[in-house]
């Protein structure tokens, strides 16, 4: 596999796509991102704008890599299109396992072959995603942290097919976007982060639900006491309510026992329509919970 990447293309617009699109971009690569829908990358454009545009007011890019950073990302409805040109290929779609083992049969189809396929997944086996391959040794985990932009950890996780190559493609990547990897060498669900943070998250969440504490003590607790830039309620308005409902139910039917177990106030909230910082409402009230920059 040849690690020259000039190219990359980011599937997916949402808030992992776009913050990953704009990682990538101000990493020095051409990114091209791609979504169904010319009204989705419109919005993802604008979140990497208001991203970028915070980073130059707090001091951590100057104003000339914010610009090159905009200039190097394009975006497209044509999948099939933009893979052929691609040198690097992450997918940062819903998780969803039956979308992300098609758009993976596609990419197979549509890539050259020496092109490294990484899946952005939160909970799922990356040998699962790359069944529909017919080269799985390409298939490889890279899930970033949340916001990409601002969190510079990268989990990078071995499919049972992973070759040697395609972690080297991988960490080279990384390393020229200036993260920091930590890698799960066993193709697990909820891998490192998500199996830690997950049993967190949903015990912060247990004490919320039996009016133990409230959500600001819970999250005052663990950065106060623990050291954490944001607490585990935080966390969840911000990965979003629904997200976190189906990996903690997806790890829990897993694994067993209650620790994964969602509490019944995070599938009331879903039901509410209160999905965290992306509807204005979670946990908190008007995304109140967001990382400052």
């Amino acid at each position: 596999m040849s690690a020259e990447i000039r190219e990359v293309l980011v599937v997916g617009a949402g808030l992992m796509g776009s913050g990953i699109a704009q990682v990538a971009a101000q990493g020095g690569f051409q990114v091209t991102l791609v979504d169904t829908g010319e009204e989705v990358l419109a919005r993802g454009l604008a979140r990497i704008e208001d991203s970028l545009t915070r980073l130059v007011r707090s001091g951590r890019l100057g104003e000339v890599a914010a610009a090159d950073a905009r200039a190097r990302i394009g975006t497209t409805t044509d999948l099939v299109e933009a893979a052929r040109g691609a040198d690097l290929v992450i997918e940062a779609i819903v998780e969803d396992l039956d979308a992300k083992q098609a758009l993976f049969a596609k990419l197979g189809d549509s890539c050259r072959p020496d092109v490294v396929l990484a899946t952005n997944t939160s909970q799922f086996q990356i040998s699962r995603i790359a069944e529909p391959c017919e080269r799985p040794e390409r298939v490889i985990g890279v899930h970033f942290s949340n916001p990409p932009p601002l969190m510079t950890l990268v989990e990078v996780i071995l499919g049972d097919h992973t070759s040697e190559a395609a972690l080297e493609v991988t960490r080279e990547f990384l390393a020229a976007c200036d993260r920091e990897i930590v890698l799960c060498r066993k193709d697990v669900p909820g891998f490192i982060s998500n199996r830690l943070s997950t049993a967190l998250c949903m015990e912060a969440a247990r004490l919320v639900d039996e009016g133990i504490a409230t959500p600001e003590d819970v999250d005052k607790v663990a950065r106060l006491m623990y050291g954490h830039k944001m607490g585990p309620i935080a966390t969840l308005d911000l990965a979003g309510l629904d997200t976190a409902l189906r990996v903690s139910t997806a790890l829990s039917e897993h694994y067993g026992g209650d620790r994964f177990t969602p509490p019944p106030i995070l599938a009331q909230l879903v039901e509410q329509s209160r999905y965290g910082n992306k509807s204005g409402a979670g946990f908190y009230e008007n995304g109140s919970s967001q990382l400052a920059v």
